[in-house]
């Protein structure tokens, strides 16, 4: 369902020659949202066709109208939704569904970040044990843009991670840019800290046409001062690969 939203929704937004690669990858991140975006739409045509069908074929035929009542309850609050955003148009206000729905898309990513390749049940365990607040970063919006610090504090933690530092060509954007990111790897995965959620790494490395600097182990990257003497160089790269976005490693 939800691959079927992002073909439907997102085929025109994205620049990319891996476009079923994208609606897999995505679809939690940008289809789970939309699609709990519809829910009083796809409400109104069940209860519809359910109820035009009752009304036809079954009796008695008042379920088929309670049906038909439903289907005009949830049309009214789509109008009246449908009104909220026109005021609200020039606005960074978000509507109380569009507030209602971003409660329901965390509450589920949850389930997704936490159950995946690279990161599982037992490791989320360890990570809010070690550091609660970090495991509460992680599972919502403040951890995005900041992989640069979220990845090494994942690894730290997760000891037989390896760190990854390189640069991704962002899907929403004609230009084909490319942006600095980190991720970490384990068993085949990456988890990647902005999308909240784990991807085979084969999948990672031919969506985001995956540009890779360096990669480094536990002993490696949990000395001291880690970032801050592979800044320069990454820097560099960085500027000699047309990368942006790398100022804050």
């Amino acid at each position: 369902m939800l691959k079927f939203i992002m073909r439907k929704f997102y085929h025109d937004h994205i620049y990319t020659d891996e476009p079923e690669l994208f609606y897999k990858l995505y679809q939690w991140n940008s289809g789970l949202f939309t699609l709990l975006s519809l829910r009083n739409i796809l409400g109104i045509i069940f209860c519809g066709i359910i109820g035009i069908g009752w009304i036809i074929f079954i009796k008695p035929r008042m379920y088929g109208l309670g049906f038909i009542d439903v289907a005009l309850l949830l049309f009214l609050l789509e109008m009246r939704e449908a009104k909220k955003l026109i005021e609200l148009e020039n606005s960074e206000k978000m509507t109380p569904k569009q507030i209602r729905t971003k409660k329901m898309e965390r509450f589920i990513r949850k389930f997704v970040t936490q159950n995946g390749g690279a990161l599982g049940k037992k490791e989320w365990k360890v990570i809010k044990k070690t550091d609660s607040e970090l495991y509460n970063d992680l599972l919502c919006e403040d951890c995005n843009h900041c992989c640069y610090y979220y990845s090494l504090e994942i690894a730290k933690i997760i000891k037989d991670s390896i760190l990854i530092w390189g640069a991704v060509e962002e899907p929403f954007e004609e230009e084909h840019k490319c942006y600095a990111h980190a991720v970490i790897l384990r068993n085949g995965y990456i988890y990647d800290s902005n999308m909240r959620q784990s991807a085979k790494y084969e999948d990672f490395i031919k969506l985001y046409k995956f540009k890779l600097y360096k990669q480094w182990d536990y002993s490696e990257y949990s000395r001291n001062n880690f970032r801050a003497s592979e800044r320069e160089e990454f820097r560099k790269w960085c500027k000699e690969n047309n990368v942006l976005k790398y100022h804050k490693f």
